[in-house]
């Protein structure tokens, strides 16, 4: 009399196991290609809230925001007072509904004052991207005003940004720190500029003063990933830096701390994603947000024709491009 079998066998269960593994192949870059799809959705409305936000600015005070805001000095001094003010993005937080935050800031004292670290070392998820996955979650080592000399204290930490405004483009070789041969970009320019000079005044920067149009003119990009250092999608040096010689400054990565100016420089043959000491750069495959003057965003791709990208950064050289 014939008996039935119950189970599976060893062969069997092998080759379900098997097909398991091919199917989860199959699946994981389709589940990992939707969630990047989500995040990069995420990262352009965020530019798109910080590129009206300063639409909405310029508006109400007839001029872009400062890049330097603070009442303890008129302005910076020289490049040395600039890793001190607070940034672009503390202008903006009344229009991105963060009034409240605005009003705890002490502007009569430095960014990087004591006075000021809870609110520097307030998160804004509007200034990260969600594909961004560093190692410092906050940016460590902030130094503290030392009245026009090199700062040596360590005053504390600073929440992170992803976000920054471009400058323009420099068209001297890479690492030539003179402001000769730059284009501008929308915020215009310091009048004279060296580490150790006494800076003119900037000038005040004005949407009327694009004339390549506003939808040929980027406002604000990428630079995820600061304070760790990246090069083509990959960590290069988490921060603090094992190499101290590493030619950046990690204040830039804080969203309540104003910028060197130099930082905010592109070199003219620079494309996107090579570095985030400056320059347009993510952790997005194959390209970067950035935000326009007229308010719209845009992913440019890292294999954007290099002339055309040096135009979208400067705001009156005549070199009008289309991104249709």
């Amino acid at each position: 009399m014939a008996t039935r079998r119950s189970g599976i066998t060893l062969i069997e269960l092998v080759a379900v196991i098997a097909i398991i593994r091919i199917l989860i192949a199959i699946l994981m870059p389709a589940v990992q290609y939707v969630r990047e799809a989500a995040r990069r959705t995420t990262c352009q409305n965020n530019v798109r809230q910080i590129a009206l936000a300063i639409q909405n600015f310029e508006s109400e005070n007839n001029s872009l925001p400062s890049l330097y805001n603070g009442s303890f000095l008129d302005q910076p001094r020289s490049a040395i007072d600039e890793f001190h003010f607070h940034s672009w993005r503390v202008a903006i937080l009344p229009q991105l509904e963060r009034g409240s935050l605005y009003d705890s800031i002490d502007l009569s004292l430095p960014a990087t004052n004591a006075a000021n670290q809870d609110i520097v070392n307030t998160p804004i998820p509007t200034f990260i991207c969600p594909s961004t996955v560093n190692r410092n979650k906050a940016v460590s080592g902030i130094l503290t005003f030392n009245d026009g000399q090199f700062a040596t204290q360590v005053v504390g930490t600073a929440a992170r940004s992803d976000y920054e405004v471009i400058g323009g483009v420099s068209f001297l070789p890479s690492g030539t720190l003179d402001l000769q041969n730059i284009k501008f970009g929308a915020w215009g320019e310091p009048q004279s500029y060296d580490i150790t000079q006494q800076l003119k005044p900037y000038r005040k920067p004005q949407f009327k003063d694009i004339s390549d149009g506003l939808s040929n003119t980027i406002l604000i990009g990428e630079r995820a990933g600061r304070p760790d250092m990246y090069s083509k999608g990959k960590l290069v040096d988490a921060f603090p830096y094992t190499d101290p010689n590493r030619a950046t400054d990690h204040h830039q990565a804080a969203w309540g701390i104003s910028p060197h100016f130099w930082w905010l420089v592109s070199w003219h043959e620079q494309p996107i994603n090579e570095s985030n000491a400056n320059g347009l750069y993510s952790l997005h495959t194959a390209g970067a947000n950035v935000g326009l003057a007229d308010g719209s965003v845009r992913f440019l791709s890292d294999t954007i024709d290099q002339e055309t990208l040096n135009a979208l950064q400067t705001r009156s050289e005549g070199d009008l491009v289309s991104l249709d």
